[in-house]
């Protein structure tokens, strides 16, 4: 059978709720017949969903991201990835427009980009949002729950070093056991890790809102490959946002700081919503109400309220409240 023949029967098996694992088993084809069968068939998803997408936005009363729209944020994630940087998940059309604005600035309008994607990335609602509506909730990361507690916590005491190395870690951790990893195993082989997200259409060639999927698997094949996991001898990460610097200490510049850890929760918030769209669950943040999230949230404000006094943190480590702002 042809690549096209193959993928149509991809799409048509998925459709009728089969898995990809049993789907690949009729077919006695190569790895990389079977990676090129499914690339081909997510084309095909991602082409038919533009189609609908443009005759969505010729009917009145239809609010829908414009297929123009979205090929420009993934033109606009593109430059902001060269920063280790994208468009988070929150955004709304106006902060899509300031941000389409400040990449022209760039190199020098890094630090206001980063300063609001930080405001609304770190915002306690988001984070509470995050946490109960999808850390807690969603396979491969739930089981990480408390380490991500952790590292909010600390950056909402300013303490962005504890906060750095403790999610770190966790990025590799939530991919590896994505990809099957069980703690008796093998750990997957780095360039298969590496190349997790560029892999995506093996796990589900029609995950749903195949077109914000597309925009994120993407940008975050660029960010792992040209910082978070950029061999050291092919030079340095932006920032020195990469994980060996970070995990052989290789360096003396600082890199644990409040920009890196805003990168960090931009990349695993990112990772949230892949996993949404390939799971094709039902969100659980849109059945949180104030009864759930009030006790999270009067934590997370109450630990900020702390940075008001004179914490061992600002002692210790010369952070400020004003870097939180």
């Amino acid at each position: 059978m042809k690549t096209s023949e193959i993928a149509q029967e991809i799409n048509r098996r998925k459709l009728l709720g089969e898995s990809m694992e049993f789907i690949k088993q009729a077919f006695n084809v190569s790895e990389e017949k079977w990676r090129s069968c499914c690339l081909k068939a997510y084309s095909i998803n991602l082409d038919h969903a533009r189609k609908d997408r443009k005759k969505d936005q010729e009917k009145r009363h239809v609010g829908s991201t414009s297929v123009k729209d979205i090929l420009k944020i993934i033109e606009l994630n593109k430059i902001l990835g060269n920063y280790a940087l994208l468009l988070p998940i929150f955004s709304t059309m106006t902060d899509f427009h300031k941000l389409e604005q400040l990449k022209n600035e760039l190199p020098t309008s890094e630090k206001t980009i980063l300063n609001h994607v930080g405001k609304l990335t770190m915002h306690p609602k988001m984070r509470v949002l995050q946490k109960l509506g999808r850390i807690e909730k969603f396979e491969y990361f739930k089981q990480f729950g408390k380490l991500i507690d952790a590292a909010v916590l600390s950056y909402y005491r300013t303490n962005f070093i504890s906060c750095y190395f403790t999610l770190i870690p966790l990025i590799e951790g939530i991919i590896i056991r994505w990809m099957g990893f069980q703690q008796s195993e093998v750990k997957p082989e780095f360039e298969d890790v590496r190349k997790f997200f560029k892999k995506s259409a093996l796990r589900n060639p029609n995950p749903t809102n195949i077109l914000f999927h597309d925009v994120y698997i993407q940008i975050c094949d660029k960010i792992l490959n040209e910082h978070f996991y950029r061999p050291t001898t092919n030079g340095n990460a932006h920032s020195h946002f990469n994980r060996h610097v970070a995990s052989h200490l290789l360096i003396e510049e600082e890199f644990a700081t409040r920009q890196n850890c805003i990168r960090l929760f931009l990349l695993l918030d990112t990772m949230t919503e892949i996993y949404f769209y390939e799971s094709g669950e039902i969100d659980p943040r849109f059945n949180l109400g104030n009864e759930e999230t009030e006790k999270d949230l009067a934590a997370y404000y109450n630990v900020l309220l702390q940075n008001a006094e004179k914490t061992a943190e600002q002692i210790l480590l010369g952070s400020r409240p004003l870097d939180l702002l």
